[in-house]
């Protein structure tokens, strides 16, 4: 998606091809990670709810005869990671604090490198500027540095396993945020707005 990669675009990476959308691509995993934490925490608390009330458990009527499985997995998925989506929330999810930079910089390999670049002819949309209006600076070390923050949270600190990670946490937790929730609104919310 060249329209969104203006902060790493094509034109700016000629040399490093694999550096264009980088930064886009990093955003949305982070954000990811941060969006299923916050799921996880609100489908606790639904939960707590629901074992205070009987009047809000999920009865699952009108659903197929598998959505009381789904539900259950879905409790069970975010009971086990939510610490870890916590853990990583706190390390690159938000702001990017000392403790994270501080275990990056001492995990990243000796042979690490990365650039600072001032681009030419940028059009500047910011209100303030701190640069002239047509430079700006690319840090390109510091997608490197939040990058190596996560492998704090992968199996054996490996980069390999990165994928089969975010497989078994992003996408099964999407999966199973959607289900739980199709069931609540089935449950708690289809009637009242039909």
């Amino acid at each position: 998606m060249p329209a969104l990669d203006i902060l790493d675009p094509e034109t700016e990476n000629r040399l490093s091809p694999a550096l264009v959308g980088q930064y886009r691509q990093f955003y949305f995993i982070r954000r990811s990670l941060v969006t299923l934490r916050e799921f996880a925490e609100a489908l606790r608390l639904i939960s707590q709810d629901m074992d205070k009330d009987p009047s809000l458990r999920v009865t699952f009527g009108g659903l197929t005869e598998d959505a009381p499985a789904l539900w259950n997995a879905a409790i069970q998925f975010f009971h086990s990671k939510e610490p870890l989506l916590t853990a990583i929330r706190n390390d690159i999810g938000g702001h990017f604090g000392e403790k994270a930079a501080r275990r990056a910089l001492s995990m990243l390999l000796l042979d690490t490198c990365g650039s600072i670049a001032l681009a030419q002819g940028v059009v500047e949309h910011r209100q303030q500027k701190t640069v002239e209006a047509d430079q700006q600076l690319r840090l390109h070390f510091a997608a490197e540095i939040a990058a190596t923050a996560l492998l704090e949270h992968l199996p054996n600190r490996d980069v390999e396993n990165y994928g089969e990670f975010f497989k078994d946490v992003l996408m099964t937790g999407y999966q199973h945020a959607i289900n739980c929730v199709y069931i609540l609104v089935w449950e708690h919310l289809w009637d009242r707005f039909s």
